[in-house]
Parts: C-alpha cells; sequence; structure tokens
C-alpha cells in the first residue's frame, strides 16, 4: 500500500475528479486507489456522482459551492 490513508484519500476525492492535486498527491491516490479494495466501491460512487453532476451541468465545471454541498451530504 502507498502512504495515503483511506481517510485522506476520500477527503481528497473531489480534488481528484477534479483535477486539482498537484502531481505526486494525484499519483498517490490513483495508486491507493487501486490497491485498496475498502476505498474502490466508495471512489466508483463518487466518480458516478460527480459524472452525473458533470453532465447535468452542462454549462460548465461544478460549482464549488454545489461541490461542497454534495461533498458533506457524502460524509452524513
Amino acid at each position: 500500500m502507498t502512504e495515503i490513508d483511506c481517510e485522506q484519500v476520500l477527503e481528497q476525492v473531489w480534488s481528484y475528479l477534479d483535477g486539482e492535486l498537484g502531481e505526486n498527491a494525484y499519483i498517490e491516490i490513483q495508486a491507493h486507489l487501486a490497491e485498496c479494495a475498502g476505498c474502490g466501491p466508495k471512489y466508483e460512487f463518487q466518480r458516478k456522482l460527480f459524472t452525473l453532476v458533470e453532465q447535468k451541468c452542462k454549462e460548465g465545471p461544478i460549482p464549488v459551492e454545489l461541490k461542497q454541498r454534495l461533498f458533506r451530504l457524502l460524509e452524513g
């Protein structure tokens, strides 16, 4: 496994999906997701949700406020 833990990965998943992370963080998360059976389903759910929201927001990127609200909902 990589040095990054599951909690850190899931906290950064939206930034990962948005391409907002630096190269090293992106690679660490990518490696963790490839190796961790526990994070895989959670990541896949968030990836699918991200894709759905992005498709519904044809005007451009997901607004920051909406992304934060959705992330709070996912945490709850």
